[in-house]
């Protein structure tokens, strides 16, 4: 039964309270009936009137906070479940006609809402899909080639009708090999480069076995690279019940939000981001494409299992015992193998993926500025999911809609554009390794590299519901801090403690080490779609959402089948409230960033950043430099230089005549010359896909930001290589040396008007 109730009211057809829904929860949610209400609901408020949009007389002059607080108090938590509903009902594979599908939904609504400009931008792109006949499975065999264990092909149904959705996916990790191999098995931990090194150590050689690994600590691109260059045949993936449900079986979804033993998550293998054929260049119509066996995905076959089935192989395993820490949650000894007990048994793993070229498309969104029109401030998600996707992305993506939807309804009522143009962008492919927003920002790099002040990311907008997980170039991090301390806290437990803001309990459950009195902001790494515009082309960056407490190392259902509706609507957020929490957020930064006449950049903080990352390179390796007579000298004077400009640079601002407009625009344009400051056009050492010298995530990891990740990579390499390859590793560190030295001088001076 579907219980709906709707309210039009009889005076302006574009108030805030004009359509209003109710469903009630423990509904059975009938996707046709739900889909006709979703189409009804969020069409009726936007209809904009024929008679003139460009003659709209403003009604009244509205100051910045008079903005802010439309856009934070007009945010509506049924919206954004109605949104969210729609979004869920079918699968959304990159690629697929369900993709295609939800980017038309999205120019559609947008049209409707008022957008300025409406774009689809295709890009036929090499993308990877399972075999829909011939599922891939993981077998565990006797010695006869007997079959003692065969792995789920799905994920199995367990509470949301769609679940069971014909449309869904065989089991698969993009990317993966198509192969039939058998091999000994090594159980991995999770398949980091110090687990490798500790396998070696302990003389396990990884060669010619297949590997088991647990997700939770490393990009699986990764682990699928380590144990490829190390001579894996193949490469099992899962999650284990330590890490993601650590309170028993019992307790799993749809009870909980730990994971059940049937969930096995999928996700991209292929390091480099954007499409495998045409790395650097946009996959447009001219493009030259290299051919596939010179690809950068891997040439082993990789899958992912679910707990249960990982239970089948651990049980039997062979060898020493691993490590204490290396133990895990299913009620068995965890040993390395390689091998069984029983000497002649062996794993097959058989992966029937194919490789086709296929359309993504993005699709992007204007609403122009009133004074400066070509300055953007771009929002973005993106729309592809590998299942349902309720989580990631189609939580961020109903955000995204409700913050447009408020936008426009706030130009509808009141003829109010921003100083500055607001982009939205929903990106096709992202689940592929960053795929659609990698070659829009190929394809109109010059433009952006002039143009955009900012990209403000939400690929999810929770994982959970206890606090804020930030991560953020340090040029937004104030920005950021301001804004969450405007937003109301959605937490009742919360409030009643007297934390009244989102930032209130941001900073009490998750301070910064180092400054406890601040919450703690990551720096911005890889692994979303702000990807190519901060690392690539030096464009400012953040992204945020809800998360989960420590209890698990990541969002317990990402990527499987589990993400549906249900979980989001009745087990993390309740009322979606937390949802409208990261929608206001990102409103509000939005609205600083499009409407303050100096753009609010922390400077201060950036140099604060970049001289303790300079001290802890020194402190961490100084010795190990020293020994070459290679002097951090200059990298130490660089960072300082850039600090004393920071210093002189705050000076101007605050004598700054923000009346002239010529004046206020010099500032600016010297503040978004920061970030570009630091890109390396030669790319790091060893990785052009990466051209930011300061933010660019280390290439063992490309999940996490890592300060100085060329000059720090290029040192463990160092380390752990032998004696014959270390002569040539120094000169790469030496020459990196000199170029972020080089760079860091670089943003000193364009903080400045001299030109030597």
């Amino acid at each position: 039964m579907l219980c709906i109730y709707f309210k039009v009211g009889a005076g302006e057809r574009n108030s805030v309270d004009s359509v209003s829904i109710l469903v009630a929860h423990g509904c059975t949610y009938h996707p046709v009936s739900v889909a006709l209400l979703v189409v009804a609901v969020l069409f009726v408020d936007l209809e904009v009137s024929s008679t003139d949009r460009n003659e709209k007389v403003k009604r009244s002059w509205l100051s910045v906070d008079d903005v802010r607080r439309y856009v934070i108090e007009a945010v509506d938590p049924d919206r954004i479940r109605a949104f969210l509903r729609h979004l869920t009902l079918r699968p959304h594979l990159g690629g697929t006609e369900g993709e295609k599908r939800t980017a038309e939904w999205v120019a559609d609504t947008w049209r409707l809402q008022g957008m300025d400009e409406v774009h689809l931008t295709p890009y036929e792109v090499l993308l990877s899909y399972p075999d829909a006949l011939k599922p891939n499975k993981m077998r565990l065999l006797d010695g006869a080639g007997q079959e003692l264990w065969v792995s789920d092909a799905k994920q199995k149904p367990l509470y949301a009708p769609e679940e069971a959705d014909p449309e869904l996916p065989f089991t698969f990790n993009g990317y993966g090999a198509a192969g039939n191999v058998v091999g000994p098995l090594v159980y991995a931990h999770h398949g980091t480069r110090d687990d490798f090194t500790f396998l070696s150590a302990a003389g396990v050689n990884v060669s010619g076995c297949i590997v088991l690994a647990r997700y939770g600590k490393a990009f699986r691109a990764n682990i699928a690279k380590a144990a490829e260059d190390l001579g894996a045949v193949g490469l099992l993936l899962f999650s284990d019940p330590k890490d993601y449900a650590p309170a028993g079986p019992d307790f799993v979804y749809p009870h909980s939000y730990f994971l059940p033993p049937s969930a096995a998550p999928f996700g991209t293998t292929k390091l480099l981001d954007g499409d495998p054929l045409t790395p650097f260049y946009p996959a447009i119509d001219s493009a030259f494409r290299i051919p596939e066996e010179e690809a950068a995905i891997p040439h082993i076959p990789v899958h992912p299992i679910n707990y249960n089935d990982a239970l089948q192989l651990l049980s039997g395993l062979g060898g020493a015992d691993a490590p204490q820490d290396w133990q895990g949650g299913l009620n068995i000894t965890y040993r390395l193998g390689p091998g069984f007990r029983e000497a002649d048994w062996t794993v097959n793993l058989e992966v029937n993926n194919h490789n086709t070229m296929a359309t993504t498309q993005n699709v992007i969104g204007v609403l122009r500025g009133r004074e400066e029109p070509d300055r953007y401030v771009l929002l973005g998600n993106h729309l592809d999911a590998w299942l349902l996707g309720a989580f990631d992305p189609s939580s961020g993506t109903a955000a995204m809609m409700e913050l447009s939807r408020v936008f426009l309804q706030l130009y509808n009522e009141t003829g109010w554009r921003p100083r500055r143009s607001l982009v939205f962008c929903g990106w096709g492919a992202e689940e592929y390794g960053i795929v659609g927003s990698v070659e829009w920002t190929e394809q109109f790099t010059k433009q952006l590299e002039d143009r955009a002040v900012a990209y403000l990311n939400v690929d999810m907008a929770l994982e959970g519901n206890y606090t804020l997980r930030t991560k953020s170039t340090p040029l937004l991090i104030t920005a950021v801090y301001e804004s969450a301390k405007k937003i109301p806290n959605p937490d009742p437990k919360e409030v009643a403690a007297g934390r009244t803001s989102v930032y209130d309990t941001w900073v009490h459950r998750r301070p910064d080490p180092l400054q406890p009195d601040l919450p703690l902001m990551q720096l911005i790494g890889s692994g979303s779609d702000y990807k190519g515009l901060q690392h690539n082309i030096g464009v400012p960056c953040m992204d945020t959402r809800y998360t989960h407490d420590n209890k698990t190392l990541g969002d317990p259902m990402y990527h499987t089948l589990y993400e549906t509706f249900a979980a989001v609507d009745e087990i993390y957020d309740r009322g979606f409230k937390f949802h409208s929490a990261i929608t206001a957020l990102w409103g509000d930064l939005a609205v600083s960033l499009a409407e303050d006449k100096v753009l609010p950049f922390s400077l201060d903080v950036y140099a604060d950043y970049i001289s303790r990352s300079q001290q802890t390179l020194e402190k961490t390796f100084g010795q190990l430099i020293s020994s070459q007579n290679i002097s951090l000298g200059f990298l130490t004077d660089a960072a300082a230089n850039f600090k004393s400009s920071v210093v002189s640079f705050k000076k101007i601002i605050n004598g700054l005549d923000q009346n002239n407009p010529l004046a206020v625009r010099r500032v600016n344009d010297q503040l978004m010359l920061v970030e570009r400051s630091f890109i390396d056009p030669r790319g790091l050492p060893g990785r052009p896909e990466y051209n930011h010298v300061i933010t660019a995530p280390s290439k063992n990891d490309a999940y996490g930001g890592t300060a100085f990740a060329g000059l720090t990579d290029t040192l463990n390499e160092i380390q752990g290589a032998p004696e014959t390859d270390r002569k040539e590793l120094w000169r790469v560190f030496a020459h990196h040396l000199a170029a972020v030295t080089h760079l860091l001088n670089t943003a000193a001076k364009v903080l400045t008007d001299e030109l030597w």
